[in-house]
């Protein structure tokens, strides 16, 4: 073992020292854990206010058109007689096609009759 002190009981000392450390660390685990904490807040009210900002904007969007009136009208009509129609909406170019596909399918199914 290295130097020892006369009259100080060295054991004792160096656990108070040791103690210290732990401590001092705990207290900085601590610390830093809060500082976290606080820019997650800061981050999160920043987000909250973007967000206002982004659904401000969303109000701002044009009305919707007749066509989306339209594809509207073709999705919920081919949900209720369950017949496909998202092909419908997305390959043809004028509601005009995609209403005549529409009742092309809509005859060749059977009424009454699920396909």
């Amino acid at each position: 073992m290295g130097y020892k002190a006369k009259n100080v009981d060295t054991d004792k000392a160096l656990e108070c020292i040791e103690w210290s450390r732990k401590y001092q660390d705990e207290l900085e685990r601590l610390e830093m854990a809060k500082t976290q904490k606080y820019y997650e807040g800061v981050r999160k009210g920043l987000d909250i206010a973007d967000g206002i900002f982004e659904c401000s904007n969303y109000e701002k969007n044009e009305e919707p058109t007749y066509t989306d009136g339209v594809l509207d009208v073709i999705y919920e009509l081919g949900k209720e007689l369950d017949i496909p129609t998202q092909d419908l909406r997305d390959k043809f170019s004028s509601v005009d096609e995609i209403c005549a596909e529409l009742a092309k399918r809509i005859s060749e199914t059977k009424v009454g009759e699920q396909p």
